[in-house]
């Protein structure tokens, strides 16, 4: 996937900004790229998905960081942390949690998901795919 301009790189920390931060970030690459604004909507539920885990998880409250990046076919945003990734419990079904909803919308919201974990912490990277040209019309399905 050839990288195309534009791109963010931010480091955030847990407090009340990251979230505005990021989807600020996608609102300015979500425009110039062309993506829909019901695709950019769902493309920065998943990411503030995936940041929230990320400061939740964060050791020490260490930053996390997330990278933006347009591509010419797709918007792809990796969120990064040093902590471990824990998957809540699949077989708890209360309605009534907070908690455990995150990762399915990530799957529900966006093209690809990824994790990967290692002793240093945690990514999360995700592409959502244009699905309308420029024009605000369908692209054509091969």
């Amino acid at each position: 996937m050839r990288q195309t301009a534009p791109s963010v790189h931010v480091t955030l920390h847990a407090d009340p900004a990251p979230t505005r931060a990021l989807r600020a970030a996608l609102d300015d690459v979500g425009a110039r790229f062309g993506l829909a604004e019901d695709e950019l909507f769902e493309l920065k539920v998943a990411a503030t998905e995936a940041l929230t885990n990320a400061i939740r998880g964060s050791r020490d409250g260490r930053p996390v960081d997330v990278a933006v990046q347009s591509h010419e076919d797709a918007i792809e945003v990796e969120v990064s942390n040093h902590g471990a990734f824990e998957l809540g419990d699949p077989t708890l079904t209360d309605i009534e949690s907070e908690g455990g909803r995150g990762i399915p919308l990530m799957f529900a919201l966006v093209d690809e998901v990824e994790f990967a974990s290692n002793g240093d912490g945690t990514r999360v990277r995700m592409r959502k795919r244009r699905r309308r040209g420029l024009s605000g019309r369908p692209c054509p399905s091969f």
